[in-house]
């Protein structure tokens, strides 16, 4: 099934089903999923998450696929080849079906492909949650395709919207999984390998470098499009859920969007999810089923000139409080509706994504100063944070 390819009239991807098949819509910024996209209204946190290791004998066969995958290099191959041929048994397909709902089309078959990354050797697969969902239904069937070829049904262990991960599961021993680079590690200008499934083409390997770090896509209303690693690796419909890897074979990102050319003009314009914030998280739907997020109980959005005419406020920068919840967190420390937020913990906040940026790196419970402009005077808030309501 390949997905058709057009514009839309939103910010972010759209997904309409015809007829059992599935068109893409893209516009500024798409999803890379074949199937489901998400189109998340804007959530104002995310939690840094924790978790312990992986199950299923991770380090000793990574251990071994990466020094294969420095040994080919030290001969002259070149890194796109040397990491598929290392670390391809560890991608894999993707397949979904179910019903979408829609109240103005009724309920329509769909199916769609995406991606996958190997983390444990029983069977544990982490991928985006938008590839195994659609519209905040969980997709009926998952089947994931082995780089042998071998066919298998998955079931879902755990999916968190926040960071648009999901964690898939299949009856299978002795997998190879994929080793995770610690983020730090990652640098701009290295080399940046990417597989997966574009247009459902398995195992599919393109080359470019780390393009950028700690990228935020504004617009895009969700809480997983911030924070990103930015590649020229092309990746396109299908690679959701994929790895993007360094030279040395460990996964640096998991693939997630892209900046479509017809709509933006701009080229090899990728991002994934970064490889911390990807496996804590996956590690922690293994470990309970769900992620804990910290919470402050606000609507906000980024400050524009427009804004700070239309208002008359103090500052051009940072993220303007257009709501407090009442018995929030943020409510409870005197946050207003009006209030500038300049920063967070040790985190600046010169936009929306930067308020999303430092709960992630936060932790339900814990006091932290926020620092507010108030009507042109500044003053710290402290904070208890909460944790995340369970939306739906």
């Amino acid at each position: 099934m390949h997905p058709a390819i057009g514009t839309a009239s939103s910010n972010h991807a759209r997904l309409h089903v015809l007829g059992g098949a599935v068109a893409v819509l893209l516009m500024v910024v798409s999803l890379l999923s074949g199937c489901t996209a998400a189109d998340t209204a804007a959530t104002n946190a995310a939690g840094e998450t924790v978790g312990d290791s992986a199950s299923g004998g991770r380090s000793t066969v990574v251990a071994e696929t990466v020094a294969q995958v420095q040994s080919r290099l030290s001969l002259g191959e070149s890194p796109a080849e040397t990491v598929a041929a290392a670390v391809g048994p560890s991608v894999v397909n993707v397949r979904v079906s179910g019903v979408a709902r829609s109240q103005f089309f009724g309920d329509q078959p769909y199916e769609g492909v995406g991606s996958g990354v190997i983390i444990s050797a029983d069977g544990y697969i982490i991928t985006n949650q938008h590839v195994i969902s659609e519209g905040g239904y969980v997709s009926d069937a998952i089947e994931v395709t082995l780089s042998t070829g071998e066919v298998i049904p998955a079931e879902l262990v755990g999916e968190d919207e926040f960071t648009d991960i999901a964690v898939i599961r299949i009856d299978k021993e002795g997998l190879t999984p994929a080793e995770f680079a610690p983020s730090a590690e990652t640098t701009i200008g290295e080399y940046a390998i990417a597989i997966g499934s574009p247009l459902d083409y398995a195992n599919s390997v393109t080359l470019g470098i780390v393009s950028g770090l700690n990228r935020t896509i504004e617009g895009s209303d969700s809480t997983s499009l911030v924070d990103l690693v930015q590649v020229d690796a092309a990746i396109s419909p299908g690679n959701s859920g994929g790895a993007v890897l360094d030279s040395s074979g460990r996964v640096i990102g998991i693939a997630v969007a892209y900046m479509p050319p017809e709509s933006t003009g701009a080229q090899n314009i990728g991002f994934a999810i970064p490889s911390d914030i990807a496996l804590s998280v996956a590690e922690e739907l293994m470990d309970t089923g769900k992620v804990s997020h910290a919470y402050l109980g606000i609507n906000y959005t980024t400050i524009t000139s427009e804004l700070v005419q239309r208002f008359g406020l103090s500052r051009d920068s940072g993220a303007l409080v257009t709501q407090v919840g009442q018995g929030t967190p943020a409510a409870e420390a005197g946050m207003r509706a009006g209030d500038v937020i300049l920063s967070i913990g040790d985190v600046a906040v010169t936009q929306d994504g930067d308020v999303v940026v430092a709960l992630r790196r936060s932790a339900s419970g814990e006091t932290v100063p926020v620092k507010v402009d108030r009507d042109g005077n500044e003053m710290t808030l402290q904070v208890t944070l909460g944790e995340r309501p369970v939306s739906g």
